[in-house]
């Protein structure tokens, strides 16, 4: 039976609704009524039943809307906001562009375009209005025409898409920021459940999570010492070094992250760590709070490559994004290089036959064949620009 049930709402169909129509026509006119879907009546029949059907799917739609499993759109965003999780908007990319400049010639933020060669879509545009000092190269802050994960790997941004008198040329020694998409309904749902697991304002779950909802916080850990000595991690006896990664330059201020902290950690704690900001109280007093930002091991890796030539190879600068955004994914604070992910990550081209050698270390020409080992506040960083590729062409018999 259709409607309010013990296993919840059950909608009817266009089916079950015809023939409800049929038998109530039949039985207050004539039981004789000829309801046939090729009849006056039956098509009358066909039309009201289609636009009753659209009403029970949207009584479906309102009913699940307090359903943290069923609801979507903005029925799932006005649930996340009762308990204050918002649906994240996408953002924007960033580079550092070399642009050679002449004197006095300016950049202008949203008018003043560069694009990935061979891409004229991917735009990016100076975050602010730039001018030249002197003759010369400069490193400029662009964006991306667009938000969204739009990347740029390193050497690729080399078109002036809208020339200006003075400005030479133009390149990115190293891959862009990728920005963030719009938060899915599936990536909102997982964010509202792990905020709600982390409740609690002074746990070390919930301090993470409060800085994990910071726009430009895209790593944090929380180290916490609750004994009476030095612990493992250097700590001093109760106190907390809170590691945030907001990018590279830093996105945010060392105020704004002391905020952060201040606002949900338990009092009397102490804070420690090699960066600090001032944090201001509900009665305008102002605290100085530490914490760290980690130190970015920026890492080389050279892999040697069996390319099957007859096969549809999508060639180096696929295989060395790939390996990237396998590094965004695994290589969080305090995280090992682990070689198999990104033999992985290779491997997994078509045309790609083998990894024949991967080798990996901290500085240019890596000889090591072994996973590189990160500190707990160290970051080991990928880019494309420290990815070297060699290939071996092989024609199958």
């Amino acid at each position: 039976m259709a409607g309010v049930t013990a296993a919840g709402l059950e909608i009817k169909t266009v089916e079950e609704i015809l023939n409800e129509l049929a038998a109530r026509q039949k039985g207050e006119i004539d039981p004789n009524l000829n309801t046939a879907p090729d009849e006056p009546m039956g098509q009358l029949n066909g039309i009201f039943a289609a636009q009753m059907r659209e009403g029970w799917e949207v009584l479906q739609v309102a009913y699940h809307g307090y359903d943290p499993d069923a609801a979507e759109g903005y029925l799932l965003e006005a649930l996340s906001a009762l308990t204050g999780t918002v649906r994240r908007l996408a953002t924007k990319g960033t580079v550092t562009l070399d642009c050679d400049l002449d004197l006095g010639t300016t950049l202008v933020a949203g008018t003043n375009y560069a694009n990935v060669l061979g891409d004229p879509d991917n735009r990016w545009t100076p975050v602010a209005d730039f001018t030249s000092p002197a003759n010369g190269n400069h490193n400029v802050l662009f964006e991306a025409e667009e938000a969204g994960a739009i990347a740029a790997n390193s050497g690729t941004i080399t078109v002036i898409a809208t020339p200006v008198v003075g400005w030479n040329s133009v390149t990115n020694a190293l891959d862009a920021t990728v920005g963030d998409n719009e938060d899915s309904d599936t990536t909102l749902k997982e964010r509202r459940e792990d905020e709600l697991r982390a409740s609690g304002t002074a746990t070390v779950d919930a301090m993470r999570s409060d800085l994990l909802q910071v726009e430009d916080i895209e790593q944090a850990q929380v180290f916490e010492n609750v004994t009476d000595s030095i612990d493992a991690n250097g700590l001093p006896p109760k106190s907390i070094e809170v590691v945030v990664y907001d990018g590279s330059p830093p996105a945010l201020t060392d105020d704004e992250i002391a905020q952060v902290i201040w606002d949900t950690k338990g009092a009397g704690v102490r804070t420690v760590g090699t960066d600090s900001g001032t944090a201001t109280d509900t009665l305008g007093y102002q605290h100085t709070i530490y914490f760290s930002r980690p130190v970015e091991r920026q890492v080389w890796l050279e892999l040697d490559l069996d390319i099957n030539v007859l096969t549809g190879y999508a060639g180096q600068a696929a295989v060395k994004s790939a390996i990237v955004a396998e590094g965004l994914v695994k290589l969080l604070v305090g995280s090992d290089v682990i070689l198999n992910d990104y033999l992985s990550a290779a491997q997994g081209f078509d045309g790609v036959i083998d990894v024949t050698a991967i080798r990996a270390g901290f500085a240019a020409a890596p000889a090591g064949t072994v996973n590189l080992p990160i500190a707990t506040r160290e970051l080991a960083v990928l880019d494309t620009s420290r990815i070297t590729i060699t290939e071996n062409l092989i024609t199958p018999p």
